[in-house]
């Protein structure tokens, strides 16, 4: 009887080293990604974590474990921080701001852990890629066709211009702002009478707005040009307000459903459609973690919206 109990115990033994060590070999054949994102307090970064989400159900061996950075540097540091002590395989960013970030993502990269940016990007990093839309050249096409209406409108490319930029740092800003500039500038009689931040929120937006046009009376605004969709509307709203709305033409970037209303109603003059890239952004993440190579920078295309198609126009999220 104690052969038996000896060999039973011994039988026991062996088969629970077998079952953990295929349980090990299971969960090192999974996949954790980490997603980090500034904030969840904008309809583009909620449509790009379930973007995300749905598509990483297709992959059985992937998990996806995402922070919200709650507007905060220093919370999205704190969380892309817990997400490499939890054990991720590759981290996602969409990003804000670059100062404090572009630090701890160099922590990343000396982990020994890939990341790559997804919507939003910080340029000049260790990334393995990036995917999102052209923001710089897209600021430049915004560019272009202000020239074009402003010819149309006065003979000749001339006007005032105000400008809404986003939160200040953002490197999307920065490029979309920047690439709009880069043509205007070109034109002596194309004024920037204001440019100011609105963090890309609208109720800031709207307060700005309020502000300019106080201090800009009817007659000496032409062109606003928004960095974001609601920054485009809480323009428009002021606008709106104060009945000057045939004044001055009305740019966004984004192409929400808002938007396309707005310019449906006459209350905005054009969008540019922004891809939050997140299907994108996942299919070449799980392409890195299998060894796969993948291009430095996908551009996600964008499309203009104005009244010559917003009637059959689809929001990009």
């Amino acid at each position: 009887m104690k052969r038996i109990a000896v060999v039973c115990l011994i039988f026991l033994i062996v088969g629970s080293l077998v079952w953990a060590t295929g349980e090990e070999e299971a969960d090192d054949g999974k996949y954790v990604i980490g997603l980090s994102q500034e904030s969840l307090d904008h309809p583009m970064m909620i449509a790009q974590r379930q973007q995300i989400v749905d598509a990483a159900s297709k992959y059985p061996n992937v998990e996806v474990i995402a922070t919200d950075g709650q507007g905060s540097v220093v919370t999205q540091v704190a969380g892309i921080e817990d997400m490499m002590a939890r054990g991720m395989d590759l981290l996602m960013v969409q990003a804000a701001k670059a100062e404090g970030l572009r630090q701890q993502l160099t922590k990343v990269h000396e982990a020994g852990i890939p990341f790559m940016f997804v919507g939003k990007a910080i340029l000049g990093t260790e990334a393995t890629t990036l995917v999102s839309v052209d923001d710089r050249s897209i600021g430049n096409e915004i560019g272009e066709y202000i020239v074009e209406k402003l010819t149309e409108k006065n003979g000749t490319p001339k006007g005032n211009v105000v400008i809404l930029e986003g939160i200040p740092g953002d490197q999307t800003s920065v490029e979309r702002v920047g690439g709009f500039r880069q043509v205007i500038d070109k034109y002596q009689d194309i004024v920037v009478i204001a440019q100011q931040p609105a963090d890309y929120r609208r109720p800031q937006a709207y307060n700005v707005m309020q502000n300019i046009l106080q201090a800009n009376g009817p007659g000496t605004i032409d062109v606003i040009m928004a960095a974001n969709a609601d920054m485009a509307l809480g323009a428009s709203q002021a606008v709106k307000e104060v009945g000057r709305l045939d004044e001055m033409m009305i740019t966004g970037l984004d192409g929400m459903q808002g938007e396309i209303d707005a310019i449906r109603a006459g209350e905005m003059t054009a969008t540019w459609t922004f891809n939050p890239s997140g299907k994108e952004g996942l299919e070449l993440a799980v392409k890195i973690l299998n060894g796969e190579a993948v291009p430095p920078r996908v551009i996600a295309p964008s499309t203009r919206i104005d009244s010559t198609n917003a009637a059959t126009a689809k929001p990009a999220f």
